[in-house]
């Protein structure tokens, strides 16, 4: 994220507060380990996948910790969690602490966020990036208004258990979200019979899909009609995003 005034009605700013030079704003990458580790990163042709991972920034763990929860019913020293800075531990015993207790590790991040009218941000966890005895806890804040910092907050699951979390090591996924998307939207249901259009490019793409994998000559070819944005008699999608 530059550090550049806003020049149009579209900016997200980012105001550094005290402390924030060794925390970061980057773009969120559509690449994940796990997904490069299936076979031929077969994964990454997912395009709701990538697309889901990239949609928006992330914010870098600043430094190499590891955290123990013992419980709080635990005689002190060993109630609450227990961290373990791999350097810096005095800029960052304050900023990463356990301030709700019941096993949070709470990171405190030190941006005052500003965004446009009606827009916000969600603060969550990485999208398809699990971390195990180690989930991320989502938050919907109003950053077109509030002059209130927030925090970014992951729960241990499993007590008397050792998580670590490593330098440069994403903490924080934020996306842009308009609440009234939701609020101006009616879910409905009907059956698709009621759609003669929707019904058949369903069943001429299901006849595909269903001819591809019975094909046995395929070899590692794969189906790139919604990649490429267009349906199985070729008709090419007004809109559409790979990346």
């Amino acid at each position: 994220m530059s550090h550049t005034q806003p020049t149009t009605q579209g900016a997200v700013m980012a105001y550094e507060l005290g402390g924030a030079d060794r925390w970061q704003i980057v773009p969120a990458v559509s690449r994940r380990d796990w997904m490069d580790a299936t076979p031929g990163g077969f994964a990454n042709r997912c395009l709701p996948l990538t697309i889901a991972n990239q949609a928006g920034w992330s914010i870098p763990c600043p430094v190499s910790f590891k955290a123990t929860y013992y419980g709080e019913d635990r005689p002190f020293p060993l109630r609450g969690i227990h961290f373990r800075f791999a350097a810096h531990a005095d800029d960052f015993a304050q900023a990463i602490s356990s301030h709700f207790g019941s096993g949070i590790i709470t990171f405190s991040i030190p941006f005052l966020f500003r965004t446009p009218p009606g827009i916000g941000l969600l603060a969550r966890g990485m999208p398809n990036a699990p971390k195990t005895n180690c989930w991320p806890l989502e938050g919907f804040v109003e950053t077109d208004w509030t002059s209130a910092t927030f925090t970014m907050n992951w729960q241990i699951l499993v007590r008397d258990t050792t998580i670590s979390f490593e330098e440069g090591e994403p903490i924080c996924f934020l996306q842009p979200y308009d609440l009234s998307l939701i609020e101006g939207l009616t879910p409905s249901r009907a059956a698709l019979g009621r759609a003669p259009a929707e019904a058949a490019a369903h069943a001429a793409w299901s006849r595909s899909r269903t001819a591809f994998n019975h094909d046995e000559t395929r070899g590692d070819a794969w189906q790139k009609h919604y990649h490429q944005g267009r349906h199985v008699d070729g008709r090419q999608a007004e809109r559409h995003r790979t990346k």
